[in-house]
């Protein structure tokens, strides 16, 4: 008689190797938290995380060289609430994600809210194009190598979209693992521009 436990491990790791290998992450896989205190996923999509404001640490200063060849570091938009976004040309969710994403960056223009990508193992031409594409105008941090995503540590390092939106302290504050669609970054965004 067969175990139903070893099955069920079977299945599932099954799963995981299939996942890692077509490199992307569904909304549902995040990385531990361990060290980062309370954190309360929404209900609204098992992707979607918050973090209590007494909770949040500050996110590192990344820096790097946009898409554009111009020096970036998240430094330069301190003071507004940042929506840290994890792409890459040849990621299918993206495709369907980044164009929402252009189109809230621009709504949400006169606010103090600013946007940033991080673009993953990509061409620099493969990568231009689709953020012409898309419509996409804020900064594109070049990352093709990891590094920039290896500095943080509430995002799947295999896997993509994410995204992480930190408050106008510079402090983690929000997370969505997998695509995300530009209302529900709307909503995450609101309620940090809503904090003192």
């Amino acid at each position: 008689m067969s175990n139903p436990s070893a099955a069920r491990l079977r299945v599932a790791g099954a799963v995981v190797c299939a996942l890692a290998l077509a490199g992307c992450a569904p909304a549902a896989v995040s990385p531990p938290l361990t060290g980062q205190g309370q954190v309360t996923r929404a209900a609204e999509s098992p992707g979607i995380s918050r973090i209590a404001p007494r909770d949040r640490l500050l996110a590192p200063n990344l820096s790097g060289t946009t898409l554009a060849g111009s020096p970036f570091a998240l430094g330069d938009v301190s003071g507004n609430v940042v929506v840290i976004n994890v792409w890459a040309s040849w990621c299918e969710p993206c495709r369907t994600e980044s164009p929402a994403l252009a189109s809230l960056e621009r709504r949400l223009a006169s606010q103090e809210v600013r946007f940033v990508g991080i673009d993953e193992t990509d061409t620099t031409k493969d990568a231009k194009r689709f953020v012409a594409s898309v419509g996409a105008t804020y900064p594109q941090l070049v990352d093709s190598e990891g590094a920039l995503l290896r500095q943080l540590p509430l995002l799947p390092q295999k896997g993509i979209p994410s995204t992480l939106i930190l408050d106008r302290h510079r402090r983690m504050a929000a997370r969505v693992i997998g695509p995300a669609t530009g209302e529900q970054i709307a909503t995450l965004v609101s309620e940090l521009l809503a904090e003192n």
